[in-house]
């Protein structure tokens, strides 16, 4: 048994997946439509921004932070765009299990749960409005 075999039969099976197709298709989509385009790539901008004045220790002022909250609403309002972002979820969700079984036939350490159990995977309404923005309490 070849592991480079198998792994590209993996990445075959990853390819292939209703996960990954979803996420393909989505991301066509928004494409497709400039609007949605112009909004994710507006958001993502002001995202990596953020993320870099923080990473270089640069405060980040309120008004920054306020910004970023009305867009990423304004954003999860448009259905390509959630869409997209469900999709994501998924696909990462996964691909976070595939990790998770190579890992444990391989011996390596899990991180500990909070609680010891796992839970379900959040539905989608939940991923919406959990959704992370720097500057709002959880």
């Amino acid at each position: 048994m070849s592991v480079r075999k198998k792994t590209h039969e993996l990445a075959k099976a990853l390819a292939e997946s209703p996960e990954y197709l979803r996420l393909k298709t989505a991301r066509e989509t928004v494409e497709e439509r400039q609007a949605a385009k112009i909004m994710l790539q507006d958001a993502q901008d002001k995202q990596a921004r953020l993320r870099e004045k923080y990473a270089s220790g640069q405060e980040i002022a309120d008004a920054e932070l306020e910004d970023l909250k009305k867009t990423l609403e304004l954003v999860s309002f448009n259905p390509y765009i959630r869409e997209l972002m469900e999709a994501e979820y998924a696909f990462s969700e996964m691909l976070m299990e595939v990790w998770r079984i190579v890992g444990e036939a391989i011996g390596l350490e899990q991180p500990d749960m909070e609680d010891g159990q796992e839970t379900a995977p959040p539905k989608a309404e939940e991923v919406r409005s959990k959704l992370w923005v720097p500057g709002r309490d959880r």
